[in-house]
């Protein structure tokens, strides 16, 4: 940390402090203590060190991360310099007492008041929920902010479950996107609209951005429109999916397996539209593939079927932890799964997939049907050479 204060509360910063510099020196005589525990902290300086103060116990101190890293200090040094360059007057390593919060940066607007984090280390989605409820509880918006090189710029893009936490929602544009900070090239990557592939992978489009072209806390958010190459990697992971299933998920007591001798059904029987492109499938922890075919399974199993049954379906397999929802930076809809149901219905009846009668729906007479291991990859290539540009004009629209 770069803050710490004498035993009569008086600050005493670091920021921007040489190692050689006397002072560091004269610090080192002096008793400071830590402004969220009160407990005594040391200056650490040297030629491979940004002079900081470090906790001289062990023990944990609730309202600050412990062995801060090098990585991190610089990164908040470049981003005080960033928002003083902005007439926003920051403050460095700013204590909420009444939660027993230290934030990195405190950032406050005509409109409101930040906490910003740049979040360095692993950290659980519950104990990040946690640190942000407290925060909103006194007013001030949580703004976490992910380093910039924990991810390749690529048009494909893994993320962990831990950087999946920092994904956000644009009501503005309607889409999920990532923030990066990089203090080394002194500049923002946004990663626009993310598609899930799998449960780690994402089809992306990112832009890189100078520092100095952003205004805090307006970043650009491209309105983004998928095109014919996103959907063909969508197409190739979906088949890769299958493919991994087969070769690896063979025991009865997995969920997938038991529901595909149920119903007597061959993986490679599952129709092309299963694992649509649908905006939905960023909200589930897995291939589009997998929350897609439990629901096929459950359309097959009756002659007509409702939207009321395939939630249920939903429901049932959420809750059992067959399925799971991502973690994002703020919580999902609350009505997210009936949403999921509504626009894939909605896509098969413009596809002719299905038929509405009343309240409920058949499935149509499908030439693929007849779909197998001998004839997959042509039903597959037949379907989508027929059904693309509808399916991308729909989720563009949408």
């Amino acid at each position: 940390m770069l803050i710490a204060e004498t035993l009569l509360g008086e600050q005493v910063s670091l920021y921007q402090e040489k190692h050689n510099n006397p002072r560091i020196n004269a610090l080192r005589s002096q008793q400071l203590r830590c402004p969220s525990c009160k407990t005594t902290v040391l200056v650490k300086a040297g030629k491979k060190v940004i002079p900081h103060f470090a906790h001289q116990s062990k023990a944990s101190c609730t309202g600050f991360s412990e062995n801060e890293s090098i990585f991190h200090l610089q990164a908040k040094t470049s981003l005080y310099q960033w928002f003083t360059q902005q007439s926003l007057h920051p403050e460095l390593e700013k204590t909420y007492h009444e939660i027993n919060r230290r934030a990195d940066l405190a950032i406050k607007t005509s409109h409101a008041e930040f906490a910003v984090e740049f979040q360095c280390s692993p950290l659980s989605a519950e104990l990040q929920r946690i640190r942000s409820s407290d925060y909103r509880q006194i007013g001030v918006i949580p703004f976490w902010i992910l380093p910039a090189e924990f991810i390749q710029k690529a048009s494909i893009i893994k993320l962990s479950s831990f950087h999946q936490q920092f994904i956000r929602y644009s009501h503005l544009t309607d889409q999920y996107y990532l923030l990066t900070y990089s203090f080394e090239e002194q500049s923002f990557t946004i990663y626009h609209h993310l598609i899930p592939l799998s449960k780690t992978l994402f089809a992306t489009s990112y832009t890189t951005l100078p520092q100095n072209e952003i205004r805090f806390p307006s970043y650009p958010i491209s309105i983004y429109q998928i095109t014919e190459k996103m959907y063909e990697s969508h197409l190739k992971m979906n088949e890769k999916w299958l493919i991994n299933i087969f070769k690896y998920r063979k025991s009865v007591r997995d969920p997938l397996m038991r529901k595909l001798y149920e119903n007597a059904v061959s993986l490679f029987e599952t129709p092309p539209w299963v694992g649509v492109l649908l905006k939905s499938n960023v909200y589930f922890s897995c291939s589009p593939m997998e929350w897609q075919f439990y629901l096929y399974l459950k359309i097959r199993s009756s002659h007509v079927f409702y939207n009321t049954h395939l939630i249920g379906e939903l429901k049932q397999l959420m809750h059992k932890r067959v399925l799971n929802a991502r973690s994002y930076m703020e919580p999902l809809p609350s009505d997210f799964l009936e949403v999921a149901v509504e626009e894939l219905l909605q896509l098969l009846l413009e596809c002719k997939l299905i038929n509405k009668h009343q309240n409920g729906y058949t499935l149509t007479p499908l030439e693929s049907n007849g779909i197998c291991a001998h004839n997959r990859s042509e039903m597959i290539k037949k379907f989508h050479d027929e059904k693309k540009n509808l399916i991308i004009k729909e989720y563009n629209r949408r």
